[in-house]
Formats: structure tokens, C-alpha cells, sequence
């Protein structure tokens, strides 16, 4: 068996003026009336109740999908129909994901909808129901953004390295501690991620704010924008306090975020038995001449979701594979994407015959937060 690991993303420095502070930021604010053109936008996914077997079924938990930055015009973004099945614990499982309607749309990529699905939790009396939802598109031009969106989009760095500056130019039009001459850091304090509570799959932020007097230290120090965890906030407001920065004129309204990145692994559905997928004629092991392309999916890798796939290939007697099928894969269908795309491109050593349905189990599993110290400093 294949097991694959991935570390959890780390969270980077940012400096943002503050806005009120928010207490459930899990959806943009309205947006203001009017058509706007061409330019980068907030786009958040609402979804709500499911069809399952021909029945409404409300989740008894959810979570929110990451806020997306695209650029998008007149036509509304696309909005997203999701498939799955409820697991006996009332888990989606084998979730798929699709355009929901055709025509104009804005191309928005969604990456966040199946791992933030597959945190849901459905009554248990509908397990093995074929079920349905849709992920609706709402969106906000980004210079008619709320602040608390554009805080949560900053701080958990919800945009590529472009889009991210332009986040990051929006936020900066206000406040005196940006820009040029912006105080610079000698000591950054962190807060310890282990005393940190955390829900499973779910990153949280907390944005400090503080003044900076001249001789660099942080005074009035306070929260201007949270998730709401309690703990991270005092945590978050302690290490501002305690970072220095070089002495020069004072600053106010200064910001910085600490981040608690989902680190505790959601573990995988159990994975069905070999007797479930019995082998063709093929070698034991496969000998692969060309180093398999080892890649967890990063949407998932992002919310520490593990899972597994299961395919089954022919080999030529060249080496090169065929025939790639995805058999299963949990929980959901772009484990077995991954999966296939690593078989496709891989090459094993020559043989007089090839193979036939040979059977790649392939486990995808978070390292876990103790593996490495990466942030140890010194020797």
C-alpha cells in the first residue's frame, strides 16, 4: 500500500488596519446595490439543506467553505451541485463535484467545497441515501469589501500570491502603521499552537491589534478580528504584546494575525479490504522504474482530511500504464483523481509480458504535529 503524508500550512505575517470586530465570520457581508465590472471579488458558497432520496435533509452541523478571490464581471459567479451518500455515522461520503448550471458564468474554482462538505454531519437515519446539494455563489467586489472579509481572507491567506496583494492593497488604504517606514520587526512572538482548541478540519485566526510607542513596544493591545476562538484571541493578544519592533516614530492601529492551522487529522472512512479488489496477474511488488509522484490533494491537505483510493491498471510490457481505473476512493472523489493521475504518469521497469489489473491502494495521511520542528531555531 501506498501511504502518502502531507504537512499542514503555515500561516504568514500580515499588517492590517482594524475594522469592528466580527464574531461569526463565516459569510461575506451584503454586498452594496449596483452592477459591478470586470475585477477581483470576494466569493463565498452558501449551501443549505440536501435532497436525499427524494427527502429534504437538513445537516445537523456544517462548515463554511473557504471565502474564494476571483476575478469576475457582470456575469455571476457559477455555482457548484454536489453528490454524495450518508455514512452511518451521518458523514458525506463519495462526494462529487459539478457545475450546476451552464451558460455565462463567472469561473470561480470552488476548491473548498468537497473537503468542507465532508465536515458535515447528516442524521443517521438517511445513511446510504444518494443525496444532492448546491453550493450557490455570492459575491462582493473587493473595494466593496467588509473589513472583517477582508481580515479572514488575509490572515488565512484564502488567495494566490497575485490575488493576495491586491487583498493586501485594499487593506492597506487605511491606518498610519503600513506603507513605507512601517515599523520593523526585532522579536516576533507565537503563540503555542498545543493549547490552542481547535474543531477538527477547521483553521482559526485571531488579528491583534496594538499602537507602537517609540521606543518599539506594543501598548493597548486588543483583538479587532476573530473566528471566535476564544483561547487563540488572549493568546494572540499576549504574543502582540510581547513582540518588539525598532524604536522610531510612534504608530497606531497596528495589526498583525496568528493563525492555529488545521493540524488534528480527520481520519479517513475505513478502507474496504483487499478480498474486495482482487488482483489480476501482476507482479508483487510492482517495480517502479520512475519514481511515483507522490501528491496529497491539496484542498484536503489544507483542512488535515485524510482518505484513500483504489485503483486498478495494466502495464505494458514497456512499463508504461493503461487501462487506469478508479475502483473507490473516500470521502471523496478527488482522492481517486490524484490517485489516477499519479498511476498515468508513472513507469515501471520492463518486463516480457506486462501485467494486467494490477491494484494500486493508495492512503493519503497527514504527518503528524510532533513529526517535525520546523521551526526550531539554532543547531
Amino acid at each position: 500500500m501506498l501511504t502518502l503524508l502531507a504537512a499542514a500550512a503555515q500561516t504568514a505575517t500580515i499588517t492590517v488596519p482594524p475594522p469592528a470586530p466580527p464574531r461569526s465570520p463565516t459569510h461575506l457581508a451584503a454586498p452594496h446595490a449596483g452592477v459591478p465590472g470586470w475585477g477581483p471579488h470576494l466569493v463565498d458558497y452558501d449551501g443549505a439543506t440536501a435532497q436525499c432520496g427524494g427527502q429534504v435533509v437538513a445537516p445537523l452541523s456544517a462548515v463554511a467553505p473557504f471565502t474564494q478571490v476571483a476575478r469576475i464581471g457582470v456575469d455571476a459567479p457559477r455555482s457548484y451541485e454536489m453528490g454524495f451518500t450518508i455514512g452511518e455515522d451521518g458523514r458525506p461520503l463519495g462526494i462529487t463535484q459539478r457545475v450546476a448550471a451552464s451558460g455565462p458564468k463567472g469561473y470561480v474554482q470552488g476548491n473548498d467545497l468537497a473537503p468542507a462538505l465532508s465536515l458535515w454531519r447528516f442524521p443517521e437515519g438517511v445513511a446510504g441515501a444518494a443525496c444532492t446539494m448546491t453550493f450557490a455563489a455570492r459575491s462582493v467586489p473587493l473595494d466593496r469589501a467588509a473589513p472583517a472579509d477582508l481580515y479572514r481572507v488575509a490572515a488565512l491567506r484564502m488567495a494566490n500570491p497575485s490575488e493576495f496583494q491586491t487583498v493586501m492593497q485594499q487593506i492597506r488604504k487605511s491606518g498610519d502603521c503600513a506603507g513605507p517606514g512601517r515599523p520593523r520587526m526585532l522579536l516576533r512572538a507565537f503563540v503555542d499552537d498545543r493549547r490552542i482548541p481547535q474543531t477538527p478540519g477547521v483553521p482559526s485566526y485571531a488579528v491583534a491589534s496594538f499602537d507602537v510607542d517609540a521606543d518599539g513596544v506594543p501598548q493597548n493591545p486588543g483583538i479587532v478580528a476573530s473566528d471566535g476562538n476564544r483561547v487563540l484571541e488572549a493568546a494572540a493578544s499576549d504574543a502582540a504584546a510581547r513582540s518588539r519592533y525598532v524604536g522610531n516614530a510612534p504608530r497606531t492601529r497596528c495589526t498583525i494575525p496568528f493563525g492555529r492551522p488545521a493540524t488534528v487529522p480527520v481520519p479517513a472512512p475505513p478502507m474496504p479490504p483487499k478480498a474486495a479488489y482482487p488482483e489480476g496477474r501482476c507482479p508483487e511488488p510492482v517495480r517502479w522504474a520512475r519514481p511515483l509522484n507522490l501528491e496529497f490533494p491539496d484542498a484536503f491537505r489544507r483542512r488535515a482530511i485524510e482518505g484513500w483510493a483504489i485503483v486498478r491498471y495494466d502495464l505494458a510490457p514497456w512499463g508504461a500504464t493503461g487501462a487506469v481505473t478508479v475502483l473507490a476512493s473516500e470521502p471523496a472523489a478527488d482522492f481517486g483523481e490524484q490517485a489516477r493521475r499519479m498511476i498515468i504518469a508513472a513507469r515501471a521497469e520492463t518486463s516480457s509480458s506486462g501485467a494486467q489489473g494490477c491494484i494500486a491502494r493508495v492512503q493519503y495521511r497527514m504527518a503528524r504535529p510532533d513529526d517535525v520542528d520546523d521551526d526550531a531555531a539554532g543547531f
